[in-house]
């Protein structure tokens, strides 16, 4: 029984077509395969000429991770104080450990990296030479203000960070023309990083001085008023335990001495670890890979780019080829389709040449 669709070995036919086959298919490729390779091989040196003018860009690569904030310490005492703050009316004023998303936000704020382009690093083009890197950039600008606005974009988008908050541990990649200057810009910034959180944390450390020195006069002042209290009472009354009221009274006495005792202890310790955090330099950063200069560039990969530019040369070479033959093919047995779209070709060409 007929179905309209007829099969053979190497062609598919329905009622109305022509016959596709593999051969057929063959055929524009073989017949114009100087058409294809001649494609493919402009695609590949234009594509060669393109990646040899493009500047190298190598990428250095830095890992850290911030302090872990623990409970011993000017900021474990500082917690602990947090209640005496609140009694206080001075709020909570607690510390919390700084998470690697904070680098990763710092690095890419206007103030580090403002501070890096003003660096002097060794020039590249210039050797025994040190320029800032906004000198080495060849930031364009009318006055400084306007070269470091533009050069904060600029070194922006030559840097990536990516914060593992598993681990803690903050990678930084910086792109530069040169492995040397991409390795020193990497470890510049992170010292930059140390620097900031060094002085946040003395500043902290110096407000901490400052609220602590304030109530530990406070406490001390209770201090001496609640033993003085104490003292008068037992002087009055050499022997009160034979009065329930009065061995009540002395026991009060006792607990606001030992509670305000107890504060005064715990807010000069807390004085004095904070004046010793305010002067201390220690790293508040942990450099687990420091930045070296890379061996091999990052870009341009020019192998890579040339075998995909042939390839597409390829594939636009085998479309011009099926386009050709289509055309011939409509040229010697004109088809309806064919008549209709030549016809619709010369109005659009007309119509472009009377516009």
């Amino acid at each position: 029984m007929p179905t309209g669709l007829e099969t053979g070995p190497t062609s598919i036919r329905r009622k109305g077509e022509y016959d596709i086959s593999f051969f057929q298919l063959l055929t524009p490729l073989i017949r114009r395969w100087r058409l294809i390779a001649g494609t493919a091989a402009g695609a590949a040196v234009i594509a060669a000429v393109v990646l040899l003018l493009q500047p190298p860009s190598y990428t250095a690569r830095t890992t850290f991770t911030p302090e872990a904030s623990g409970s011993s310490g000017p900021a474990g005492n500082w917690a602990a104080l947090a209640g005496v703050a609140t009694q206080l009316g001075l709020g909570s004023g607690s510390m919390s450990s700084v998470s690697p998303d904070f680098f990763v936000k710092l690095a890419t704020s206007g103030e580090v990296l403002r501070s890096t382009l003003l660096t002097e690093f060794a020039d590249p083009a210039v050797s025994d030479q040190r320029r800032t890197l906004l000198e080495i950039l060849k930031i364009p600008g009318d006055s400084i203000e306007e070269q470091l606005q533009r050069g904060v974009v600029a070194l922006r988008g030559r840097i990536e960070l990516v914060a593992d908050k598993p681990t803690g541990i903050v990678t930084l990649e910086v792109d530069m023309g040169t492995g040397q200057l991409a390795a020193s810009v990497a470890n510049r910034m992170v010292e930059l990083l140390n620097e900031f959180n060094l002085e946040r944390r003395q500043s902290q450390s110096r407000e901490q001085r400052r609220f602590t020195g304030e109530r530990m006069a406070e406490a001390e002042r209770d201090l001496r008023e609640a033993e003085r209290a104490e003292l008068a009472f037992l002087q009055r009354n050499r022997d009160y335990s034979s009065s329930p009221v009065l061995t009540f009274e002395a026991g009060r006495f006792a607990r606001d001495v030992q509670v305000k005792q107890e504060l005064f202890l715990t807010l000069s310790k807390a004085h004095t670890e904070a004046r010793i955090a305010e002067v201390r330099d220690t790293p508040v950063l942990t450099v687990v890979d420091s930045a070296v200069a890379p061996v091999q560039r990052t870009s341009p990969r020019r192998t890579l780019g040339v075998l995909i530019a042939a390839t597409v040369g390829v594939i636009v070479g085998v479309g011009l080829a099926y386009v050709a033959t289509a055309r011939d093919r409509a040229r010697v047995d004109p088809r309806p389709d064919y008549l209709e779209f030549r016809e619709a070709w010369d109005a659009a060409r007309r119509g472009a040449r009377s516009g």
